[in-house]
């Protein structure tokens, strides 16, 4: 088949009450400027000591810095230290840019400042770690891992489930090399919990989970109180398909630590798998623990909504109404609600305040589709059109979300004129091409069809939707059978269980006349989708088969799906076969 939708917050300060009068003469060491790493919980406080006298160029530069740090201008105050950390060569002044750049997330400056201070003091632990840091943060974690592992045994703490992260967002290549490199590491220092952390970690995302449970649990055996690594453990067990486990864990954790928020927070988002009402009731906790928190009041309004409880639902939404990085999705979800309960212009007005963030697309195709059942098309149409001038930075989906309503509407000309359109604005994008091409489908049009798809493919070789959609739209269109195959197979081969894959490829089974082979692979399909165009074609394959009631079935399944299925229609008129009515 074809698928047809494409598509440390803590004040910087430096630790002097007379700054103005210490900053006139005075170098501090590292230890002594009060800047503290973000893992800090509170500044230290006290005069710094006094080294050398500063030249008055840079008393101005750092007096204006600290000023900068009392009213929360931090890229102004890293801009001024950095500056005189080049300057005067102040091991003191080094450290504070240092330390301002990690808080700040400068990596570029982190570098820079950490490999100043590692010259003047190759065993600074805390430069070392916020070097480590930076280089995790521009993804190189496995050079991050030396600078993480010359703070073992400081008094700072070392971190390596950062630099694991980290190498989450690399090649497969760079994965298994960092790997290797953290588990020599282990090797080396068997008893650090925080590396252990990290190697779990590594293993969590590496889909090695018998292994990364056991070292999570090591880790939880020497330290029970570690809630990081607690939520690692039952993020392995989800992944081992043990949720009850996983649960049971957090209860325990939450009953020992109740004002914990991260893991009540995990609990509430797991049992909305499993149990709604539950759910319901930890992320009621959460709300009268953390009032002010609107991610948490969002959350609860879902949960409502999802239980059907649409006036709690709505009255959480319309409190998110007045805080501007709420005021989208509340809109959006508050339409959602209006549309369950048909109330179709309140649901209309809301999604046109939907102004930007996460839900735009969906409330601009929430909004096309109901002014299209509402006003007709031609409004819906004129609707898209000025979103498209409003939004310039969505215009794609935006022609997308309109060339859905005309393929739904069966206008195939018009579908293909507006895609057109938008390639002229963007030549080259894969989802307008492939969307075209349905059109061109859909028309018969096989040049053109076959030209766009061909067009992605020369971008994208192993672009293995264009694969398929290429080979099934040839098989139904074309004699070209044995090339239809060779397609679908390359296409299988880069995702073997995706259904829709698998649904084309014994289509085309069943068009070359080997049943068995057709019957096995679309049997495969619609034991994952029962999506009405593969229960079309498995129907048909059981009904050559003479396994009628199993083919009667199969369909019936598919129109539950959709009971206005086109393709079931077709295939029930052209075999002659009339279903018994339903119970």
């Amino acid at each position: 088949m074809r698928r047809t939708k494409p598509y440390f917050y803590r004040l910087l300060q430096l630790s002097i009450p007379a700054a103005m009068l210490v900053l006139a003469a005075c170098s501090t060491t590292p230890e002594q400027t009060g800047l503290e790493p973000a893992q800090a919980d509170e500044p230290e406080t006290g005069l710094v000591t006094i080294v050398k006298p500063f030249p008055e160029n840079s008393f101005h530069d750092l007096l204006v810095a600290e000023f900068a740090i009392r009213r929360q201008q931090y890229d102004l105050a890293l801009q001024l230290y950095m500056k005189q950390a080049k300057q005067t060569g102040d091991l003191g002044v080094i450290a504070t840019a240092a330390r301002l750049s990690q808080f700040v997330n400068n990596e570029a400056a982190a570098l820079q400042s950490t490999a100043h201070w590692l010259t003047l003091k190759p065993d600074a632990a805390e430069a070392h770690f916020i070097r480590a840091t930076a280089l995790a943060r521009s993804r190189r974690p496995l050079e991050a891992l030396q600078h993480m592992e010359a703070v073992i045994g400081s008094d700072q703490e070392s971190n390596f489930a950062t630099l694991a992260a980290s190498a989450l967002a690399q090649s497969e290549m760079d994965q298994q090399a960092f790997e290797t490199a953290i588990r020599d590491l282990l090797e080396r220092h068997p008893d650090n919990l925080n590396l252990k952390t990290g190697v779990a970690l590594t293993l969590q995302y590496r889909n090695q989970e018998e292994e990364a449970l056991r070292l999570i649990r090591e880790v939880l055996t020497a330290d029970p109180s570690n809630m990081h690594a607690l939520l690692i453990e039952t993020r392995v067990l989800q992944q081992l398909g043990r949720i009850n486990e996983a649960i049971d864990r957090l209860r325990f954790a939450v009953d020992e630590y109740p004002y914990h928020k991260r893991l009540r927070l995990n609990l509430a988002q797991l049992l909305t798998r499993s149990d709604i009402f539950q759910a319901k009731a930890q992320y009621t906790v959460l709300h009268n623990q953390h009032p002010e928190d609107d991610a948490i009041r969002l959350a609860l309004a879902l949960v409502n909504r999802e239980i059907g409880d649409y006036e709690s639902a709505k009255e959480l939404l319309r409190d998110l109404l007045a805080r501007s990085d709420q005021r989208d999705n509340a809109h959006y979800f508050l339409g959602r609600i209006a549309e369950q309960e048909e109330a179709w212009d309140a649901a209309m007005d809301h999604y046109r305040q939907v102004s930007g963030g996460d839900q735009l697309i969906a409330a601009l195709t929430r909004l096309a589709v109901l002014r299209s059942e509402q006003d007709g098309l031609p409004q819906a149409r004129a609707d898209l059109a000025a979103a498209r001038l409003r939004f310039p930075d969505q215009d794609i989906q935006i022609y997308l979300i309109e060339s859905d309503l005309l393929f739904e509407h069966r206008l195939y000309k018009e579908g293909f004129a507006l895609l057109s359109g938008a390639l002229k604005r963007h030549p080259d994008n894969t989802n307008v091409l492939y969307a075209r091409s349905l059109f061109s489908e859909r028309q018969k049009n096989v040049a053109l069809m076959e030209q766009d798809l061909r067009q992605i493919l020369s971008n994208d070789p192993d672009n293995a939707t264009a694969l398929n959609a290429l080979g099934y739209s040839l098989a139904i269109l074309t004699d070209r059978l044995n090339e239809a195959q060779t397609l679908v197979s390359k296409a299988l081969k880069l995702r073997p269980d995706d259904p829709a894959i698998q649904d084309s490829y014994g289509w085309i089974a069943f068009r070359l006349g080997d049943l068995e082979v057709a019957e096995n692979y679309l049997s495969r399909a619609f034991s994952q989708s029962k999506d009405h165009e593969i229960a079309a074609h498995l129907g048909e394959v059981l009904w050559r088969l003479g396994r009628r009631e199993q083919a009667i079935s199969v369909w019936q399944q598919g129109l539950n799906n959709k009971p206005s299925s086109t393709i079931i229609e077709e295939t029930l008129q052209r075999l002659q076969v009339n279903l018994p009515d339903s119970e």
